[in-house]
């Protein structure tokens, strides 16, 4: 079921804190450093070559917005064990660069997530960028850890003063800025994203930046012509090395292209997919009364907890993803408990268990609807 649920989510990634037809779709403010080239030297005198950037997330609208980040690398690797003449041949190459409707068609590379690294690495990578060298270790990581746990006031050192005020926070990777689940209207995460086993002989680097836009996008807003399409915007930005592979720390990176990709996704076309949803949300739901109830022991509980992989953010998603697909609002308080919104679930299972049989899709409202089908031998 779970296994399910994420799929589910991954293709729909969808969240809103917007009511569709009065509120326009929300936007995060993100700024970034060009990508850079560490080299860590582990214990056993090893030498690994990393690429990382950091970037700052704003959130300059008046709501709270979920934080559902995926940042993505892509590398050309160039013209070795490349079988597609088009794409090999230097002329089509040549093309990729100067326009930009035939770039999709001939690019070929590969893609990187943004990986949690071990701590060393991530440590090692924060320090140079945060200039903590010539310090012992020890206050080295007392210093990091800090900065990652975030401004409890607002800060009065100089070279922060302005930049930061109280609950923003710094240096997030990729599982600690999913675990943050919300950005506050007015605040500022920074983050970290590191990519391993990037190919050195890669000319172009480009960076796919996911979930700064509402995946909710309405339609038209007369009455009972609103239709809600599901899109995923994506920031591209596209980097090129001016130089050869030999001592690529040192080639110049020039930034090339920033444009926005739009990704429709579509409605949620499939019942298959509410009823999963449902049925994860009431489960989690009777999980949670289960450990509530005290038969548990409390120490158990907080392991269970971690081991959980469904938050409640992840829940909250399923009840955005309900009440887009239905336009009904059945009173689930994303800033609530999941136990506090134990009557909205049920709400939610209700209509579902009461009107599955008779939805279906409705193209201009981009909503599932009761359809009152006329049975065979009923007479009105």
């Amino acid at each position: 079921m779970k296994h399910v649920l994420w799929s589910s989510l991954a293709l729909i990634s969808v969240a809103s804190f917007c009511e569709a037809q009065t509120k326009p779709r929300w936007k995060l403010d993100m700024e970034h450093e060009k990508p850079q080239m560490i080299t860590y030297r582990g214990e056993m005198d090893q030498l690994e070559n990393c690429w990382f950037f950091v970037y700052t997330l704003t959130n300059n609208t008046d709501e709270v917005i979920p934080l559902h980040i995926d940042i993505m690398l892509y590398t050309e690797v160039g013209k070795d064990l490349q079988h597609d003449v088009r794409k090999v041949d230097p002329e089509p190459t040549k093309a990729t660069l100067e326009d930009a409707r035939k770039y999709p068609s001939l690019k070929f590379g590969r893609f990187i997530t943004d990986a949690v690294v071990p701590q060393a690495i991530e440590y090692k990578i924060i320090e140079t960028h945060a200039k903590l060298g010539n310090r012992s270790p020890g206050i080295v990581q007392e210093s990091i850890e800090e900065l990652k746990a975030g401004f409890k006031e607002d800060p009065t050192a100089p070279d922060v003063k302005g930049r930061w005020k109280a609950g923003d926070r710094l240096y997030l990777n990729s599982r600690e800025m999913r675990r943050q689940r919300f950005i506050k209207s007015g605040q500022k995460l920074q983050g970290i994203a590191i990519f391993r086993n990037v190919d050195p002989r890669g000319r172009i680097l480009e960076i796919y930046f996911s979930g700064l836009w509402d995946p909710i996008r309405v339609e038209g807003y007369e009455p009972g012509d609103v239709k809600m399409v599901y899109e995923n915007k994506v920031l591209r930005i596209a980097y090129e090395f001016k130089g050869d592979e030999y001592e690529r720390e040192r080639d110049v990176l020039a930034q090339t292209r920033r444009e926005w990709v739009v990704k429709a996704i579509g409605p949620v076309a499939s019942k298959e997919t509410l009823n999963t949803l449902i049925e994860t949300m009431l489960e989690r739901l009777k999980q949670e009364e289960h450990w509530a109830s005290g038969e548990v022991p409390a120490e158990d509980v907080e392991t269970a907890k971690k081991r959980e992989p469904l938050t409640p953010v992840d829940l909250t998603i399923c009840a955005r993803i309900v009440r887009a697909a239905s336009g009904k609002d059945f009173g689930y308080d994303s800033e609530k408990s999941i136990l506090d919104n134990k009557a909205a679930i049920w709400r939610i299972h209700e209509w579902w268990v009461t009107h599955r049989s008779r939805l279906a899709f409705n193209e201009a409202t981009g909503r599932f609807e009761p359809q009152d089908e006329k049975l065979p031998g009923r007479q009105d």
